[in-house]
């Protein structure tokens, strides 16, 4: 989904990591952690979710747009995951009333308390028994989220439409509103009056009029999460766009319009076609290309990503390559929980900017990474995993779910190299395991650190569950006008991170700014100091000019008497109990402290001239850096203590 805070642009027409630690995803911490924000989840699973598995549904509704109504029915197949299942629970809202529920010929019983409808099943199941049942129901949508079932007008035209994400489903239909189970396989009917038409997933295979009423029947063979399933009435007119596929097949765009904008849409939809080949080209084929893909027009500020048809607010170039994004990532590939909504709306917007580099002449792609480095920055707090998920504003926050998230993935091809990040990508997308399904955040993470051959650990602990961003600093100097000394030093904007350890990307420059050469520094201590020789006379340095990583710059120094780590010497290194040290003469120390390797003041020693000797015996064994401070001038020294 696409709010419309996050387009940007508005268009007409058309490595690796140099250290590799043990590998593994969550430490302890994370874990913990994770466990205990479940638990304020207002839409997640409980235990009888699982006692059934929901393979095909029918709905039929009845939906005049001038009304705002709903009435219908849903029939529900479903295999029994248990043994001597008798119960089924379903979402429902208490703004609908059922009329009857059926089922094996005979009338059910069933409770309706608030949200939840529960149906009495006329016999118990057995384990992988199939069977089905109908709800006759009817009544007012309750609207929740952002909207659920709402009514407008177009050019004074009626139009209702739905949008279930994240919890509206149950607003509308009995349903159950699920991130563990989804629908086999969908048929949706809708009746309305004859001068209306009903947009909704899947392939059109009927519509006909009889006594002044039109049903429209729409087929969808695919998997589809519940909050996916959605209609729009209104009066529609309807046309397509085609992509040819490398094998000769084809997929419909098939572009569902208002009448009044019928001949502006046609100008813009056709760009739908090039965006959908870059996709297939780097992720494979549209998944439901033996269907199509579509777009229907609605009034909402923005756009939703309905499973094979789009709703669109409008047919700009942002719009139209966010929601295509989704059927790959959000569709195709559902997240198992809204915490990790970052797999749906980071991954569309990272694809969006994929195609401001690719496509265009690639003359929008700066300035879409300016853009929302600059959005993502102007805060220094916030983690791109949503702890409450009961706060909606939170879990669609544009800045942190939707950008800070497609940021962590331009940040992984950084670290990674291009070849590895998009092969990492394409397996992911390809997994038998979760394609049609649902991916955890520790699925994703698992084909990353396959492809990349190294832990994750830290990069997701900082960036995804940590909060701010590092603010860099460099003090440099050029020795015999070859070799330069870089001290990289950095502060980080929120407590939640001490340290983030990242290869960082610095530009050196020559005097007259006609000739530079760029360097990755793997900064993995603070004051840590690095070595290039870039073969001319540096006069400015650059940090991340190219936009890699979410940081901000400090100061950058040039210093004709740059304290360099090697005028500071600790002895033994490694230790067991005590470490020396030496500094030059004539050089005034004031503190000496202790870092852990991530950056975390573990001791700050009191040091007078008549001792130079450290005791570390108190401390766990470990690698640790020794900061001595000469004043602002800093030298890190790392160590190992046996």
């Amino acid at each position: 989904m696409k709010k419309v805070l996050l387009v940007l642009f508005i268009l007409i027409g058309t490595a690796s990591l140099a250290q590799k630690p043990e590998k593994g995803f969550l430490d302890k911490k994370s874990r913990s952690e994770i466990a205990r924000y479940l638990k304020s989840a207002s839409f997640r699973e409980i235990d009888s979710d699982y006692d059934y598995d929901l393979i095909y549904q029918r709905m039929d509704w009845q939906i005049d747009p001038a009304v705002v109504y709903i009435k219908g029915s849903v029939t529900s197949y479903f295999k029994s995951m248990v043994q001597d299942l008798a119960t089924i629970r379903f979402d429902m809202h208490d703004s609908l009333s059922v009329d009857s529920i059926t089922g094996g010929g005979q009338l059910l019983n069933y409770t309706h308390l608030g949200n939840t409808l529960t149906v009495q099943l006329n016999k118990q199941y057995n384990l992988s028994e199939a069977d089905s049942f109908t709800i006759f129901y009817q009544g007012r949508p309750n609207g929740s989220g952002f909207g659920s079932f709402i009514q407008d007008k177009h050019n004074e035209i009626p139009v209702i439409w739905t949008l279930s994400e994240p919890y509206g489903a149950k607003d509308w239909w009995p349903c159950k509103q699920s991130l563990a189970d989804k629908i086999d396989s969908i048929d949706v009917i809708v009746k309305s009056p004859e001068q209306y038409r009903t947009a909704s997933n899947g392939v059109l295979v009927s519509e006909e009029v009889e006594g002044g009423q039109r049903v429209m029947h729409w087929r969808h063979r695919y998997a589809i999460a519940t909050y996916l399933v959605a209609v729009a009435v209104t009066n529609y007119v309807d046309y397509s766009d085609y992509l040819v596929l490398e094998n000769g097949d084809s997929v419909e765009i098939l572009n569902y319009v208002y009448p009044e904008d019928l001949e502006s849409s046609r100008q813009k939809t056709p760009q739908t076609a090039d965006i959908m080949k870059l996709y297939n080209s780097l992720f494979g084929v549209y998944p439901f290309a033996n269907e199509k893909y579509g777009h229907a027009q609605f009034g909402w500020g923005g756009g939703m990503e309905h499973q094979t048809m789009s709703f669109m607010g409008d047919f700009s170039f942002e719009l139209i390559a966010h929601e295509l994004a989704h059927q790959w990532f959000g569709d195709y590939i559902t997240l198992g929980s809204w915490h990790d909504i970052w797999l749906n709306e980071g991954f569309a917007t990272y694809l969006t900017g994929l195609t401001y580099e690719r496509l265009l002449d690639g003359v929008w792609w700066r300035p879409w990474k300016e853009q929302v480095h600059r959005s993502v920055t102007s805060s220094p707090d916030g983690s791109v995993y949503v702890v409450d998920t009961t706060d909606v504003s939170r879990i669609f926050n544009s800045r942190l779910s939707y950008r800070k998230g497609a940021y962590l993935l331009q940040m992984l091809r950084w670290i990674m190299g291009d070849g590895t990040f998009f092969q990492a990508i394409k397996e992911y997308v390809n997994d038998p395991g979760i394609t049609n399904g649902f991916a955890s955040q520790e699925e994703l993470v698992n084909h990353l650190e396959a492809a990349a051959d190294t832990s994750l650990a830290e990069f997701f602990n900082d960036w995804y569950y940590g909060e701010g961003f590092p603010v860099y600093s460099i003090k440099y100097e050029q020795k015999n006008d070859q070799e330069v000394i870089i001290i990289l030093s950095q502060e980080t904007t929120h407590p939640s991170v001490d340290f983030f350890e990242m290869p960082v990307p610095v530009r050196v420059w020559n005097s007259d700014s006609t000739q530079y050469k760029d360097f990755r520094l793997n900064h993995t201590y603070n004051g840590q100091p690095f070595e290039v020789n870039p073969g001319f006379t540096v006069s400015g340095i650059e940090i991340d000019p190219d936009l890699w990583l979410i940081s901000q710059t400090g100061q950058i120094m040039k210093t004709p008497e740059l304290l360099l780590p090697d005028v500071v010497k600790v002895f033994p290194n490694p230790t067991y109990d005590k470490i020396g040290f030496s500094i030059p003469p004539g050089k005034l120390l004031r503190k000496v402290s202790l870092y852990s390797i991530d950056g975390g003041l573990i001791k700050q020693f009191s040091y007078t001239k008549a001792n130079n000797t450290l005791d570390l015996s108190q401390f766990p064994k470990g690698s640790y850096v020794l900061q001595f401070d000469f004043g602002g001038d800093l030298v890190e020294k790392k160590i190992i203590k046996m």
